[in-house]
């Protein structure tokens, strides 16, 4: 059995776009209606190869949420291709594999910010390609008009994921600033990224200031306060739904990296 062909069969469409659906559509290869054993040999098949095996911080991307293994309900076994290949990929990230993110977002606005946020940067918009919602999770390597993360998490899903953001970023942290210390003079409720030491990763970790642990071309994106490849995480964030984040949330530790109040 050819594990890469037989994962794109989640790109066939179906009437459901449920993850029991497609766990036996992968399977079967078929996608008419599926009788009751089909179905419970899809639901076996789910929990034998689709739960994640480990998700310790610092340990890598493996058993993660961002492990492909999950989201093919094992049969994509190539860990880094969802996302990267070695050979005929496209420029908007390193060699990345997915289908390009040209979207367009609606941002964050407020009367009391002192800087101007602009689209998502590249690395922001890489991450954002599973995160909108408008690209399909399996639309890599060439195949396009997969499921995507938002009909995903529309019905029933036992992975239990919730990082849909939309276009709509305008209820979300802005992205797409630039953070340095002339926003920090004229804000006085932000540290100067320049000087401020902060640390990152709890099993694996790394000190410097903001600007070098944080930023991303001096702005701040989605990397700013997660890392998608869990190596610079903390513990307890990085099981399904917890963030893969740099810094822990108690006491709001990670919000106070940067802000002051």
């Amino acid at each position: 059995m050819n594990h890469n062909i037989v994962a794109r069969k989640m790109l066939l469409p179906c009437e459901s776009k449920c993850w029991l659906r497609l766990c036996v559509e992968i399977f079967f290869g078929r996608t008419e209606l599926i009788d009751p054993i089909r179905m419970l040999v899809g639901a076996m098949l789910f929990l034998i190869l689709g739960v994640a095996t480990a998700q310790t911080a610092g340990a890598g991307i493996k058993g993660t949420a961002h492990d492909p293994g999950i989201w093919s309900f094992g049969f994509e076994q190539q860990v880094c291709v969802m996302c990267h290949a070695p050979h005929n990929t496209n420029t908007q990230g390193p060699l990345w594999n997915r289908a390009a993110n040209n979207t367009s977002y609606t941002l964050y606005a407020s009367s009391t910010m002192n800087a101007t946020p602009g689209q998502p940067g590249s690395v922001s918009k890489l991450c954002l390609s599973c995160h909108d919602g408008t690209v399909g999770v399996l639309d890599y390597g060439g195949a396009t008009g997969g499921m995507t993360l938002a009909e995903a998490s529309s019905c029933t899903n036992p992975l239990g994921c919730s990082g849909v953001l939309g276009t709509n970023l305008s209820n979300d942290h802005p992205i797409g600033i630039t953070y340095d210390a002339a926003l920090a003079t004229a804000d006085k409720g932000l540290n100067d990224p320049s000087t401020k030491t902060v640390t990152i990763g709890s099993t694996a970790s790394r000190s410097g200031t903001i600007a070098t642990m944080m930023l991303s071309g001096g702005k701040v994106e989605c990397s700013s306060c997660h890392d998608v490849h869990n190596i610079y995480t903390v513990a307890g964030s990085t099981g399904t739904s917890k963030g893969l984040v740099k810094v822990g949330m108690a006491g709001s530790s990670l919000c106070l990296q940067c802000h002051t109040k």
